[in-house]
C-alpha cells in the first residue's frame, strides 16, 4: 500500500471516530424526560416545590412572582419548613430566589437574613414573561410553569436530565435549560436586594 492509501485509511478511521463521538454526545438528549404540560393548583405547586427542593443536592434557583395572595407558595408553612430542613441538613446548599414582586410574603420574612438564601426583586419585570421556573443543581431537573399574575391555576411541565450519563449531564442540562439559566443569571445580578 502506498502513502496515499495509508492517508486514506487514516482519514477514514479518524472520520469514523469523530462521527461516533458526535452521535454519542447527541444521543444523550434522548435521556432527557419532559413531562406533558399539565395544569396544577396551589397545593400541587407546594408539593412540586418541596419535591424538587428535596431532590436538590447543591443549589436551587427560583424565578416567580413572589406576590402576597391567598394560597401563595411563598406563604405556605410547609414550604418554609421544607426550606428550613434543607438548610439544616445541607450546610453548603444555596437557594437563590428572583421575584417580580417585592411583597411581604412569609418566605421573605423568614429567610431574608439567612446566609444560604439570597432573595432579590427583578428590576426588568416584563409581564409578558410568563414562564416561571425552579431549577436544581445547575439544570439537572426543572419545574417550568406558566400563569397569569394572581391566578391559582398554572400550566407546568417538568424537565428531567437525571437519566443522562453523568459525564454528559451538565452539558446537556446547560443546553436544554440555557434560556432560563441565562435569564436568571443576568436578571439576578442586576436585581435589587431588599433593604
Amino acid at each position: 500500500m502506498n502513502v496515499l492509501g495509508w492517508v486514506a485509511v487514516a482519514s477514514f478511521a479518524a472520520c469514523t471516530v469523530v462521527i461516533v463521538w458526535v452521535l454519542h454526545r447527541t444521543f444523550q438528549y434522548v435521556y432527557v424526560k419532559v413531562s406533558p404540560a399539565r395544569i396544577n393548583d396551589d397545593n400541587s405547586v407546594v408539593s412540586n416545590f418541596i419535591e424538587l427542593l428535596d431532590e436538590a443536592r447543591t443549589s436551587m434557583i427560583v424565578y416567580d412572582d413572589g406576590n402576597d395572595m391567598d394560597g401563595a407558595v411563598y406563604n405556605d408553612c410547609r414550604v418554609i419548613e421544607a426550606v428550613r430542613r434543607k438548610l439544616r441538613s445541607t450546610p453548603d446548599f444555596e437557594l437563590r430566589c428572583l421575584f417580580n414582586c417585592n411583597d411581604d410574603v412569609k418566605f421573605r420574612k423568614e429567610f431574608t437574613d439567612e446566609p444560604q438564601v439570597d432573595i432579590r426583586t427583578r428590576i426588568d419585570v416584563d409581564r409578558e414573561r410568563k414562564v416561571h421556573y425552579q431549577i436544581i443543581d445547575g439544570g439537572i431537573k426543572a419545574y417550568l410553569s406558566r400563569r397569569e399574575l394572581g391566578s391559582h391555576l398554572r400550566r407546568f411541565k417538568i424537565v428531567d436530565c437525571t437519566n443522562v450519563s453523568k459525564r454528559h449531564r451538565s452539558r446537556v442540562a446547560g443546553i436544554v435549560l440555557r434560556k432560563h439559566t441565562e435569564d436568571f443569571a443576568t436578571a439576578f445580578s442586576a436585581a435589587k436586594v431588599r433593604d
